[in-house]
């Protein structure tokens, strides 16, 4: 039963992640610089504004916070028989990630200089 539900929510954020990759525009497609609407108007170009623009602001987290429920679940699913203790620490590493990740590789992508 468990491992229907895992392989269930597999299969809708698989589905989730495939569309909202899919409505998401690249800089190059944008034009205008990468800025759409007033910020293009002023001459600025998304170099000069490190922030999230329109869309951008909900469509990048909710990237974020999909692909990696994708990898939690995919890790679920190659466990042979998941337990509810397996569902347990695997979405306590979710959790964590989600909360210290972008904090954690921003630390490792400057110590090596990036």
């Amino acid at each position: 039963m468990l491992d229907t539900l895992i392989f269930i929510v597999q299969v809708i954020t698989a589905l989730v992640l495939v569309v909202l990759m899919a409505v998401q525009t690249d800089k190059a497609e944008q034009g205008g610089g990468g800025v759409m609407g007033l910020g293009a108007a002023g001459g600025r170009t998304s170099g000069n504004i490190n922030l999230p623009v329109g869309a951008e602001r909900i469509l990048k987290p909710l990237t974020v916070w999909t692909a990696m429920g994708f990898l939690a679940s995919s890790i679920l699913n190659a466990i042979p028989k998941p337990t509810f203790v397996h569902v347990l620490a695997v979405l306590a590493v979710y959790v964590l990630g989600m909360l210290f990740g972008s904090a954690l590789w921003r630390a490792v992508t400057g110590a090596f200089g990036r």
